[in-house]
């Protein structure tokens, strides 16, 4: 696709196109939430009513029937192998307290033959779950039902409620777990002028830092190989 600098064409075999050209996603002054934290919810003010917080841009950050938000602007995008395969937790499937739950799960390896570096966007937060089934747990949130917790702010109820409705067992104790949730990015493409210039990945502090089954110059270089390397240039010259 690249005429002009063909040696870009190469790096279309395993870079997906949205790499380079979203540089940033949120971008125009509209903010995304980054993290979500329910532990945090059923606050209320000093007058009793639930509780709301802005930050200085007129975002919500604090909502008493969802807890705390972390909102961003011009997020520079994390980056994975990805080959189009996306695996889900599902509603019963067991989880483990020892860690972060994924919520889904991008299959990908630089050495699949089919995954190419996506840009994505990590939705972190922490939401309630059953610790003695260990699952994950459906809540009745809107109604204006008793149960319903945005009308009384009891997780118990609300979340016994939920899962009768979905046909799952709950065992009546509830506790908030951290979760993880993956995006790939295709919004948001910049004009050409914008894409990424070759120094984003090509140096020491790359944005693919960390990536496995990388080899770049300049990111990828090792003190004693380049040592070696110029000193047989030197011995050759």
């Amino acid at each position: 696709p690249h005429k002009k600098i063909a040696r870009l064409n190469s790096h279309a075999r395993k870079i997906a196109c949205q790499t380079c050209h979203i540089p940033t996603f949120a971008r125009g002054g509209v903010a995304t939430k980054m993290s979500w934290d329910w532990s945090t919810a059923g606050k209320m003010g000093p007058d009793g009513k639930p509780l709301i917080k802005k930050d200085e841009n007129g975002h919500v950050i604090y909502d008493a029937k969802k807890g705390d938000f972390v909102v961003k602007e011009n997020v520079v995008p994390e980056y994975m192998w990805f080959n189009g395969t996306v695996n889900y937790t599902l509603l019963g499937d067991k989880i483990k307290a020892d860690g972060i739950v994924p919520i889904n799960r991008f299959e990908g390896s630089p050495t699949d033959g089919k995954s190419l570096i996506w840009p994505v966007k990590v939705m972190r937060g922490k939401q309630p779950y059953d610790p003695v089934n260990m699952t994950l747990v459906k809540p009745h949130t809107a109604g204006n039902d008793d149960t319903a917790y945005w009308k009384n702010f009891g997780w118990e109820k609300a979340i016994a409620t939920g899962m009768a409705s979905a046909g799952m067992p709950f065992s009546g104790k509830v506790d908030f777990i951290e979760t993880e949730m993956t995006w790939p990015i295709t919004h948001m493409v910049a004009p050409k002028d914008q894409a990424l210039a070759c120094v984003e990945c090509h140096q020491p502090n790359s944005r693919l830092k960390g990536l496995p089954g990388i080899y770049m110059p300049r990111h990828s270089a090792n003190e004693w190989l380049n040592t070696a390397g110029w000193s047989l240039a030197g011995l050759a010259l």
